[in-house]
């Protein structure tokens, strides 16, 4: 059955490609349009209330992730998202995470550990409430602080191409029991390391953040379901 997009109103028209590139991966990733399905341009165009132009730019992008393909004769598909798949971003996740803080610890500010505390203990205490979509927001917030305190506009970059994938990644670890007590600690560590300017310390605290991370993940078989 076709998944039918809801009419959006975008405040910045220069975005328009991106919000609807976010819309149709988020609608991938959370399996509302399944491997197989056709992605019509036109009747995405309808449904947003949008041109074609930015449809056909977001479809591309998507083509670039190997979200979906172009077959012939038939059009865009949805490649689907394999255990494979994941497993790829989870690698590359660890990888510049633990190189963007090791960078960060050279050149993070006493105020960016300030904040890094706060939103270290709010987030413990909101999942600990059961505010899910609150601690998965502040998670975000703790993790951008501290690769914008990396001044490294590339890799910053890069992080960014995987954001989406690492937020709804993030969820589905959380759900895992005793993972929120898990990254307190983890995220403390992260903290010290970063406090001492000690490089190869933060390197290894976010390895071990991001590897507990992917293994809590996985373990919760999200592309199964």
């Amino acid at each position: 059955m076709a998944h039918h997009f809801s009419p959006i109103k975008f405040d910045d028209k220069g975005h328009i490609r991106d919000s609807v590139f976010s819309i149709l991966r988020n609608a991938i990733l959370d399996k509302k349009l399944e491997p197989g399905q056709r992605l019509v341009e036109r009747n995405i165009a309808e449904q947003l209330g949008i041109s074609r132009t930015p449809v056909r730019e977001a479809i591309h992008k998507l083509e670039l992730e190997r979200l979906v393909t172009h077959i012939p004769r038939k059009g865009v598909v949805v490649s689907g998202f394999t255990k494979g798949d994941i497993v790829e971003i989870l690698v590359i996740r660890t990888s510049l995470e633990a190189l963007i803080c090791s960078i960060a610890a050279t050149k993070i500010r006493p105020r960016d550990l300030e904040r890094l505390e706060k939103l270290a203990k709010l987030l413990s205490e909101e999942h600990g409430k059961g505010n899910f979509k609150k601690s998965n927001q502040l998670n975000d917030k703790f993790h951008e602080i501290i690769y914008r305190a990396a001044e490294s506009p590339r890799l910053y970059d890069l992080l960014n191409t995987l954001l989406e994938y690492i937020t709804k990644f993030t969820q589905v670890a959380y759900s895992k029991p005793g993972r929120s007590e898990e990254v307190w600690v983890e995220h403390k560590s992260l903290i010290e390391a970063l406090r001492a300017h000690d490089s190869s310390g933060a390197e290894a605290a976010a390895k071990i953040h991001t590897e507990n991370s992917s293994k809590a993940f996985l373990e919760m078989a999200y592309w199964e379901r």
